[in-house]
């Protein structure tokens, strides 16, 4: 639920850039070079921004799969004990 939150704040923070972006283009009073000092940093902005949602992705990933294998670890240790206590009777 945690990681969830995250992705969301995440998603949330790339559509606030995006809207804020169409805005500062819209303005166009700006010289070239600021324009094309924006445009870099607002790439360069992105670009991070998608590098740490991909690691976030994959950390949910492995998470999810950790929470898997321990469930089915889990699920053979009841069966195990489950199938020792009724031999025993």
């Amino acid at each position: 639920m945690k990681r969830l939150k995250r992705i969301l704040l995440l998603l949330l923070s790339v559509g606030l850039l995006v809207g804020c972006a169409g805005e500062f283009q819209s303005t166009e009073s700006t010289s070239s070079a600021t324009d094309d000092s924006a445009d870099r940093s607002f790439r360069d902005t992105m670009d991070r921004l998608n590098e740490q949602m991909a690691t976030d992705a994959a950390n949910a990933a492995a998470q999810q799969q950790f929470n898997a294998a321990m469930a089915a670890a889990q699920e053979t240790m009841n069966n195990a004990n489950n199938d020792r206590a009724t031999s025993n009777w």
